[in-house]
């Protein structure tokens, strides 16, 4: 279930305003715009990461805590794939069960879809083997289709969903098979050396095919269970304004201004706040602990975003959130288990080891 859940509340917090980007109520925004002086990192934080572990996602490394849980979270190459690790040969049932789905989503085809011509209902071979392409419908409109990707590795199972329009598919599926001919096999630690994408179990070869490339894990720390760290990457073609972070906490403290309940807002401490270079990423930080509220319990929310540079690989929108407090993917579950000063050496510690996984003739 973790990996369903874990990064429910991570979209939520970055696509809302006054549940998290008005944080920074109860300070000047100047005083704490870039406090990092060291600080004396607890015995406990020290111990943490005496042993560490190097993870790689998409074309990037993080170290982390050696027996932390890393989670991935949704992948696009151009389009979703997921990784299903050691269930490479039950490739045949799921298949089965797939095309068993066809006849009901036939009656939902229109327009294109619905031609005697059309693909819906089929099942080709794909370029590589052990590739298999089906043809349905997508639920969201009988003039899309679904076409899913079914890909054995080793042991492994990858599936890739793509829903274009009639006119797309046949370039569909030429992406489709760019990337199944790009993949294989990856263990968890293996840090590969040419240019490509790390996915969860696996390794994509650069495909040079798309300017989209999404890309999300989560970290949870044994030693601290309700500690979570969520990273996601997502080249883009296009600088997107309302990615950055800086004025949608702006609005959003207009909007708690006029809110109805200023006392909970005059309680949340800001940690520090202002600009922050991370790597070669140039973004935005907001550090701050928020007390209790009536269903939820005190925690740390932390964020930092960048907007990268657009069709940059190696330069793409980097979002980082940080939490404490978290039980049952529940933000403010439990109380927090560490200080205001070890979340801050954590999140510090975790975020400065971000950085581009080197490659062969870098």
């Amino acid at each position: 279930m973790l990996k369903i859940h874990a990064f429910r509340y991570r979209y939520v917090i970055l696509a809302t305003t006054v549940a998290v980007f008005s944080l920074g109520l109860s300070a000047d925004p100047n005083q704490n715009a870039r406090k990092t002086d060291v600080l004396p990192i607890s015995a406990r934080v020290t111990r943490l990461f005496t042993e560490t572990k190097t993870i790689c996602v998409g074309r990037f490394l993080i170290d982390v805590p050696q027996k932390s849980e890393v989670v991935y979270g949704p992948t696009s190459l151009p389009w979703p794939i997921s990784a299903y690790p050691g269930k490479g040969d039950s490739i045949d049932m799921i298949v089965a069960e797939r095309l068993s789905e066809l006849a009901e989503e036939k009656d939902w085809a229109t327009g294109p879809l619905a031609d005697e011509d059309s693909s819906v209902g089929k099942m080709v071979k794909g370029a590589v083997p052990y590739q298999k392409i089906i043809f349905g419908v997508s639920k969201e409109s009988g003039r899309i289709y679904r076409i899913d990707s079914y890909i054995k590795v080793n042991n492994d199972l990858f599936i890739q969903k793509a829903n274009p329009i009639s006119s797309r598919k046949d370039e569909t599926v030429g992406e489709l098979n760019a990337i199944a001919a790009s993949l294989r096999s990856r263990a968890e630690l293996e840090i590969p050396t040419q240019p490509g994408v790390c996915i969860e179990a696996g390794f994509v070869s650069d495909p040079n095919i798309s300017d989209h490339e999404a890309l999300n894990i989560g970290v949870r720390l044994s030693e601290f269970p309700d500690v979570h760290l969520a990273v996601s990457v997502t080249k883009k073609d296009v600088l997107v304004e309302s990615d950055a972070l800086e004025p949608r906490l702006r609005q959003a403290e207009e909007i708690a201004s006029r809110s109805a309940n200023p006392t909970w807002y005059s309680h949340i401490r800001t940690l520090r706040r202002g600009r922050r270079v991370i790597g070669r990423w140039h973004g935005f930080e907001m550090l701050a602990r928020k007390p209790a509220q009536a269903e939820e319990g005190e925690s740390h929310e932390f964020v930092f975003v960048s907007q990268g540079e657009p069709k940059n690989s190696l330069l793409p929108v980097l979002e980082i959130e940080f939490h404490t407090g978290v039980e049952g993917n529940r933000i403010g579950g439990m109380k927090p288990s560490v200080s205001d000063d070890e979340a801050v050496a954590i999140w510090d510690k975790l975020t400065s080891s971000i950085r581009v996984r080197p490659t062969d003739g870098q």
